[in-house]
């Protein structure tokens, strides 16, 4: 009985470490495929090829120094038509679930990805009916083959789908994360901020909807008269770089977008010059100078080829 229950402890512990074994190699290779993944869908964010034209890619309106927004109040598509809301920042943007400005109907990062390639309210990038086009571009370079294969090794036949595209896209997108600013860190962060921080958090009333860690809450708001439908509310994350503000980019300024936040539902505490000096010192303190300067979130050094 001792022999047997030994052998059978052995045993067990022999699969353990096999079980181990091949869980960690897994990991591996799954980390291995979200790398190349990540690779590709960096060259995908900044190629033109996506467009009708050849004159936009997805940095053309997501501009690293500006947070992965364009300092416009919206952004012309392909064929010159005048967008319809203001560029949202990209930061944090694979934590959200919520992932247009009104009519939330797209729940996954890949799917929102399509809609500025393919979408026609506005045209942006063009390419409506247009996903074979793109595939056959992407296809034509040997370098995107190479790299469509070592990313989606599991997909059979064609790896190089509009699918997979935005996938990857999507990959690169979940990497661009923003969270070392100042209040983050507490490095520089002045008397001011944390003035600012005290008024955002308490009379200010602003943590009510832009709730930490992202700083937004992700519901939608009918904020001042001025608007004919709920907006979801924006993250404060980099608002220092990501003027003008508001859906339609119809605000200018940090001050007056404060001021804005007005209606039946929504009343803005009285607040005075020095409170809101303090305030926007300390949404200024939610800017991430490593997030903009982020060498893997930039343009590839060497183009796909």
């Amino acid at each position: 009985m001792k022999i047997t229950a030994v052998i059978l402890t052995l045993a067990i512990s022999i699969l353990s470490v096999c079980v181990y074994t091949v869980n960690a190699e897994t990991d591996k290779n799954d980390h291995s495929v979200i790398a190349n993944q990540v690779k590709l869908g960096r060259y995908l964010f900044y190629d033109a090829d996506l467009s009708k034209d050849g004159s936009m890619s997805c940095a053309t309106c997501h501009r690293q120094k500006q947070a992965f927004t364009d300092g416009n109040p919206t952004h012309p598509g392909v064929n010159n038509d005048q967008g319809i809301y203001n560029v949202p920042t990209l930061g944090n943007v694979g934590q959200l679930k919520t992932f247009t400005w009104t009519d939330q109907h797209v729940f996954a990062l890949d799917k929102q990805a399509l809609m500025p390639i393919t979408g026609t309210t506005p045209v942006e990038m063009g390419m409506h009916h247009g996903e074979k086009e793109i595939e056959k571009r992407i296809a034509s370079n040997a370098c995107y083959v190479r790299l469509f294969n070592s990313a989606f090794p599991d997909v059979k036949g064609n790896k190089i789908t509009i699918d997979t595209i935005t996938q990857a896209i999507a990959s690169f997108q979940r990497t661009l994360i923003t969270d070392h600013s100042k209040w983050d860190t507490k490095q520089g962060y002045t008397k001011e901020m944390q003035q600012g921080e005290q008024i955002f958090f308490g009379k200010g009333q602003c943590a009510t909807c832009h709730t930490p860690p992202l700083f937004t809450d992700q519901k939608f708001y009918q904020i001042n008269k001025g608007t004919t439908k709920a907006m979801r509310t924006p993250t404060l994350r980099n608002i220092e770089l990501t003027a003008p503000y508001f859906h339609d980019g119809s605000i200018e300024t940090l001050k007056e977008a404060i001021l804005a936040h007005h209606s039946d539902t929504i009343k803005l505490p009285h607040l005075s010059e020095k409170d809101m000096y303090d305030l926007i010192q300390f949404l200024n303190s939610l800017t991430d100078k490593q997030f903009i300067n982020n060498p893997k979130f930039s343009l590839p050094a060497e183009p796909c080829e």
